[in-house]
Formats: C-alpha cells, structure tokens, sequence
C-alpha cells in the first residue's frame, strides 16, 4: 500500500484540540470561496472577522480584500508545482487555513493557497484564529498565534505537514529585527513586510509550498 511520507515532528504532537475540533465535523469552518464572500461583507458593513477588536482592523480588513484580489489575480505558479498540483498524488488531503480578515500576512498568501487548492481539485477551509475552538494553540510560532497557518491532513484529520506564518527569508527578517536594541516600529516593519511581498511576487512561498506538498503526496 502507498503511504504518505510523514513530517515526524508534526505527527508526533498530540494536537488535542485539533482532534477534538475535527472529531466535532469542524465547526466554524468556512469552505472554499465563502471566505471571500465572508471578507466583502465584512468590507460593506464596515466590520472585520474579530468582533470588537480595535476599529482599526476594519481598515485593514478594506485594505486586505484589495490585496487580495490584486494577489489572486496575479498568481503564477511554477510549472514543476502546476505538475505536482495536477498529478493526482495530493488525492486526499485536506487543507485547513486559520487566518482573519486584517491579517496582512494572509492577505499576500491567502490566495495563493486557494490557487493551489483550486489546481489540485482540493476544497481549502478557513478558520478563524480568534474562534472556538482555538485550534491555533496546537500550532503556535514560537509561542505565539501567528497567522496564517496552512494546516496539510489526511482525509481522518492525521496533520502531514504545516506552513506558516509568511517565508522563511521574511520571518528571519521579522525575527531579526525584534532581537534589535531598537528595533523598527511596528508600522514600519508591516510597511518593509508588504514592500518585501511585492518585490518576491509569491516566488519563496510556492518554492515553500512545492517542498512542502512533495514531503506529504502519495509516493
């Protein structure tokens, strides 16, 4: 029998809410291109995905739905990914992305990992960070509830791998700059992250992504 090969840091994890939340049918989830149409509502009611956080998101979440658009429509994805997305060997998976509407992050990746989903004939899901269950605390960054976090499972909830949350060059990046005696503001540092989205136009998050979906197809 074929078998999926296994990232034994992640599948060694107990990941107690995560199975309860899976065992439970997934409440909160929302499928495929309903996320979407979730962000246009939030942008038309003046509203954002966390309730009664700080107004200030709801400029974000506006700002967030135009990136979005602008990022989907411009995707390009590799040939030798397009192969691999097309190719039969993800059959089964299931992808789960814990975001939220204001995220910056998300904004430049998000679509991305639809367009991914969409080629691999895969339903993707969203899942609110701030929700319940916070299925986030079994995936924190460094102890932290990073967003977005793409979640890679078996059709059984089984996690095969995890990415997240933004490149490995940009999180260095990011780390760097906290560890600095007088690091950069936080509103500079999300202006220097969307410059830096913009310069890679999603060329390190599909080469992350294409290692990350080879280490879990079917062989």
């Amino acid at each position: 029998m074929t078998e999926r090969k296994r990232n034994t840091q992640h599948s060694n994890m107990q990941r107690d809410v995560w199975k309860a939340w899976w065992k439970e049918g997934r409440p909160g989830a929302i499928a495929g291109q309903a996320f979407d149409e979730a962000m246009a509502r939030w942008v038309q009611d003046g509203r954002h995905s966390s309730g009664d956080a700080p107004h200030s998101l709801v400029e974000y979440t506006a700002l967030n739905a135009v990136r979005m658009r602008r990022v989907a429509k411009n995707a390009k994805v590799p040939p030798s990914l397009s192969s691999l997305l097309e190719s039969g060997r993800l059959r089964g998976q299931q992808w789960t992305v814990i975001t939220e509407s204001w995220c910056g992050d998300a904004a430049q990746t998000g679509p991305l990992m639809a367009t991914l989903a969409e080629r691999a004939g895969i339903v993707i899901q969203w899942v609110l960070r701030d929700s319940t269950p916070p299925i986030i605390e079994d995936f924190l960054t460094d102890g932290a509830k990073s967003i977005p976090l793409w979640i890679i499972s078996s059709s059984n909830g089984e996690v095969l791998g995890q990415w997240g949350p933004r490149p490995k060059e940009l999180q260095e990046l990011v780390s760097a700059n906290k560890k600095q005696p007088e690091p950069v503001s936080k509103g500079d540092m999300a202006i220097q992250i969307q410059l830096w989205y913009a310069k890679n136009r999603g060329g390190a998050f599909f080469a992350e992504s294409e290692s990350l979906l080879r280490s879990t197809a079917l062989s």
